[in-house]
């Protein structure tokens, strides 16, 4: 399964047009004739430097992070931001009818805080904006979960999003999460996860079934609940 969204990459030389490919697990995109590849948007690597030249790659600025336990680092990319479009199916409550919606995702990097590796971007940010009915509702944050908590605040009276982020079986790691891309599903074990009120059953669970965006959906979706797993 691949999705295409159409997007912009810009940064302080101005704005072009891309499209980003998604199989859900490997995003891939080509700015400017040079292809990136990454698990979610603020990690995008060129695919290969050395099919390119100083010239094709000037433009672009890299977050230098060491590889653990080695002296080598991975370059990603940074000090611009990237926009998608992406449809994502919505629940009206009141008549439990579905239709899609146009979810625009930003993610902005900044420049890095120094030459050294591993010193991290000035900032970041996730910026979701939901258009239902030709009403807006935006949130913002440092990663996806913090964004989507903002628009879920506001459509909470309205509208389910079917996707895993509101999603009965999807939570996150107690230790942490990255940016996007890093929910885990429980639907290996759907009674058992769903009677979890507290940290301490949380991490009595088995393994997850594995790691899903949160803009996925499967076929065994189901409308979460308040108050259940670690992210309540």
């Amino acid at each position: 399964m691949t999705a295409t969204y159409k997007g912009f990459y810009k940064d302080s030389l101005g704005a072009c047009p891309i499209e980003i490919e998604n199989d859900f697990s490997t995003l891939t995109t080509t700015i400017e004739g040079v292809s990136f590849i990454g698990s979610e948007f603020d990690d995008l690597t060129v695919d290969d430097k050395l099919k390119y030249t100083a010239r094709q790659l000037a433009r672009f600025t890299f977050l230098k992070t060491p590889i653990y336990q080695t002296d080598r680092f991975v370059e990603t990319l940074c000090n611009c931001s990237i926009e998608a479009v992406i449809p994502q199916v919505i629940i009206d409550k009141v008549n439990n009818t579905e239709f899609y919606a146009d979810l625009t995702f930003k993610n902005s990097l900044g420049k890095p805080r120094s030459e050294k590796p591993g010193t991290g971007t000035e900032h970041e940010s996730v910026t979701l904006s939901l258009t239902i009915a030709g009403a807006t509702y935006t949130g913002t944050s440092g990663d996806v979960e913090g964004a989507f908590d903002g628009i879920f605040k506001q459509i909470n009276d309205k509208y389910h999003l079917k996707n895993c982020y509101g999603c009965m079986y999807s939570d996150y790691s107690v230790y942490g999460q990255s940016t996007f891309g890093s929910m885990l599903c429980f639907r290996n074990q759907k009674e058992v996860y769903s009677k979890v009120r507290t940290k301490a059953e949380y991490l009595k669970l088995d393994p997850p079934e594995g790691y899903v965006q949160e803009i996925y959906c499967c076929d065994q979706y189901a409308v979460r609940k308040l108050g259940v797993g670690y992210r309540g």
